[in-house]
């Protein structure tokens, strides 16, 4: 059973055009990135250097730092981390990244271990987390 699901998963992809997924590279923006929500010196070099190595069929995760500690505030929490993605967003802008080809993804899922995009997420070139 599971070889003739695996053979039907080849087959779609083969005639959907997607016979391959991209790649998939993983930059992590940690403490040092950010002062509160804003991007530190250190910060926007890191999302130019993600810029500056996005390639064709792939897809880069910017990870906006999961450890975004805000002790009892979830609210608060989400604030900073909606300013951080917005704050990446426009480095990646600025840095020749069409606004189309930058999605935001709030992470992984209940499980913990989602480490690759879903779905249209796989046709971005930038895709910033959010672990909300």
């Amino acid at each position: 059973m599971a070889t003739y699901a695996r053979f039907a998963y080849a087959i779609a992809l083969i005639v959907s055009g997607c016979a391959t997924p991209p790649e998939v590279k993983h930059d992590y923006l940690y403490e040092a990135a950010w002062r509160g929500s804003a991007l530190t010196i250190v910060g926007r070099q890191m999302v130019v250097d993600a810029a500056a190595g996005a390639a064709p069929q792939t897809v880069t995760l910017i990870d906006v730092n999961e450890r975004a500690e805000v002790a009892g505030d979830l609210e608060r929490r989400a604030r900073i981390l909606n300013r951080r993605v917005e704050s990446v967003e426009a480095e990646l802008r600025r840095n020749g990244i069409a606004p189309g080809a930058i999605a935001e993804w709030p992470g992984a899922g209940p499980d913990g271990v989602q480490t690759f995009p879903t779905g249209d997420l796989q046709t971005k070139q930038m895709v910033v987390i959010a672990h909300y």
